[in-house]
């Protein structure tokens, strides 16, 4: 029953994420110059790009309300990131590498907000600092599993 409620719930709030905008000021659109997925692209590299692009939007957010001074928008899109990598994170569950990133971006996007909340200039920094050295372990990650599969399928 509760993996009921767990699913039934995510699935839920999938449905909410596309309709955050980064800020309430000011929603992000793509400029001209940003490639668009083809569309012989597979299911699943548009459902990355998808989560990709949310995160990017989010942590670009974030640096513009570093930026700026305006903690509530730090806060704000720390906690939309880190919502998003929850779902994201029960998508994607099979891999026990990426299941560690999850919880290691979890945490820094926890850090994060504790200090947007005490409006910590230099904590916030350091904070998303740790966030951007967690997205590219975690894309490390990925790209050496994604060179694994294909080393297996050609043996």
């Amino acid at each position: 029953m509760r993996m009921f409620i767990f699913v039934a719930s995510t699935v839920a709030i999938s449905w909410f994420i596309p309709t955050l905008s980064v800020s309430a000021q000011e929603p992000v659109t793509p400029s001209p110059t940003e490639a668009t997925p083809d569309e012989t692209t597979e299911p699943t590299e548009k459902s990355m790009d998808f989560w990709m692009q949310k995160k990017l939007d989010y942590s670009g957010a974030i640096l513009r309300g570093l930026a700026l001074n305006d903690f509530e928008m730090i806060e704000t899109n720390a906690r939309r990131m880190r919502t998003l990598n929850k779902i994201e994170g029960f998508v994607k569950s099979r891999n026990p590498q990426y299941r560690q990133q999850v919880r290691i971006f979890d945490h820094v996007t926890s850090d994060l907000i504790t200090q947007a909340k005490k409006e910590n200039t230099d904590g916030v920094t350091l904070a998303f600092n740790h966030l951007t050295v967690s997205c590219v372990r975690c894309h490390e990650t990925l790209r050496h599993q994604s060179d694994t599969e294909v080393q297996d399928e050609k043996e």
